[in-house]
């Protein structure tokens, strides 16, 4: 997380300065749609992709096909998950800090007639040869040379590097009236990338390589070569892209806010188990490494923790969310809870699980509801509206779809009494959970990658609970 506030730091610095006046977090995790964003933010992100090593090939911020399997690659890879804005908001982010690494910037040679990418703060001047002056990136393997000659120079240069390629991988070639491209890698894993351009009656040619470790460097200067005298890598001040790392900003925010422990957000919904002392509550299982989530309120305070009688350890907490984190031993079959791919849906049939009343009740509980709200007391994006019943240590618990896949975690039930007394009447089956979307970012922050679900099989009442209290875990803080 204070990577990301770096990175933050960065964009800010290199972009302006924004404010947000509400919390959006929400539209974060839609689908990402590159129809919202500029010419200029698209460019930005092909960059991001490119350095990656994702994307190969032109930023014109033009978003087709290759850029679409770009940034799904970058998405399932990074976030296991499908594209979404806030992986746009990460992608701004490492670009940003690339960019004032080295003080990358777009630079027009006009001898060459072409603009591309140059670390203006690291580049050394090499020994030059009769054909070419040399350059040499000091913080990695990239190479670059600049030559001029007539057509027949010209195609020696390219055979060069035909030749400088090996006999199983081809190399990658585009000849045109005026202009060729040739691209190759050896043995070694260094790729050299050649391209000239019939300018002012004679042959420029630029010439760039770097070995296997940079390829997402290389990747990136090619991209960036461009004929425009005034290319420029630039992201407008209050456009879409800008928004929306304005909102991730604001979560990451409100993340690091957490160091402190503070009161619950939600009036009138106090947690189940209030009393750290002597407590409990429920978590699942989200890694196979022993990773358990829960709600912050079941472990604030306590001295000691256990899950499922093992001795735990908290690893991180986010009042923000009303979620931690907790590290134990488990045995090395044990389930891994399952998250849906996609956000939960209003009506859509869930089931809670859950320790409730422990020492009462004995064991696990399994619920059953639908979702009610898309929002929760107050409007809240960050929390969804449940009808499954649940009791005190059910905090913490998960909520599940009919595939047994997790659509979000149980944090509290509407305090009847104090709406009774308010309002004169006594609710029924308001309940709340923290959506799935909030509780896997929370765990990518903390290095953890949430698992998507695969499966397309509805698994009857009986399987669901089977399941389900496979990776649910009872939780007790002394």
């Amino acid at each position: 997380m204070r990577v990301l506030r770096q990175f933050l730091l960065i964009f800010v610095f290199l972009f302006g300065t924004f404010s947000v006046s509400a919390q959006e977090y929400d539209r974060l995790f839609d689908p990402f749609t590159p129809s919202r964003y500029s010419r200029d933010e698209l460019r930005f992100l092909q960059l991001g992709l490119a350095l990656e090593g994702y994307y190969n090939g032109l930023l014109d911020g033009a978003w087709g096909r290759i850029s679409n399997r770009a940034i799904t690659q970058y998405a399932n890879q990074e976030f296991d998950d499908p594209p979404q804005e806030i992986h746009a908001a990460f992608l701004a982010y490492s670009t940003a800090d690339f960019l004032v690494s080295d003080q990358w910037e777009m630079r027009y040679f006009d001898d060459l007639g072409l603009s591309f990418l140059i670390p203006t703060e690291a580049l050394i001047e090499a020994a030059h040869t009769d054909h070419f002056l040399n350059y040499e990136h000091a913080g990695s393997s990239l190479k670059l040379s600049i030559g001029f000659g007539d057509l027949n120079w010209a195609e020696q240069v390219h055979q060069y590097a035909l030749d400088f390629g090996t006999s199983y991988d081809a190399p990658y070639t585009v000849r045109k009236p005026g202009m060729a491209i040739t691209s190759a890698t050896n043995r070694m894993g260094q790729t050299l990338y050649v391209r000239s351009l019939l300018w002012r009656g004679q042959w420029s040619t630029l010439m760039i390589s770097a070995y296997e470790q940079d390829a997402g460097l290389l990747a990136a200067i090619t991209a960036s070569i461009s004929t425009e005298r005034n290319a420029s890598l630039y992201v407008p001040e209050g456009g879409y892209l800008f928004s929306v790392v304005a909102t991730t900003s604001e979560l990451l925010d409100a993340l690091e806010e957490d160091a402190t422990p503070e009161p619950s957000r939600n009036a009138g919904i106090p947690p189940e188990d209030e009393d750290a002392a002597g407590s409990s509550g429920t978590g699942f299982v989200v890694s196979a490494e022993g990773h358990i989530l829960t709600n912050a309120h079941v472990v604030e305070g306590c001295h000691t923790l256990t899950v499922n009688d093992r001795d735990a350890r908290l690893i991180n907490i986010s009042t923000t969310f009303d979620l931690a984190l907790l590290q134990t031993d488990m045995p090395s079959n044990q389930p891994v809870a399952m998250f849906a791919s996609s956000t939960a849906r209003l009506n859509q049939d869930v089931i809670a699980v859950g320790y409730p009343y422990a020492g009462l009740l004995g064991g696990v509980n399994v619920t059953r509801g639908a979702v009610s709200s898309m929002t929760g007391l107050g409007g809240d994006e960050t929390t969804m509206q449940i009808t499954a019943p649940v009791q005190p240590g059910n905090s913490g618990g998960p909520v599940l779809s009919d595939k047994g896949e997790v659509l979000g975690v149980v944090v509290s039930k509407l305090d009847a009494l104090v709406v009774a007394d308010a309002l004169g009447d006594i609710p029924q089956n308001v309940n709340f959970a923290i959506r799935g979307e909030a509780a896997k970012l929370f765990l990518s922050l903390n290095g953890v990658t949430p698992q998507n679900g695969t499966s397309d099989m509805v698994l009857s009442p009986v399987e669901l609970a089977e399941k389900a209290t496979g990776f649910t875990v009872f939780i007790a803080c002394e």
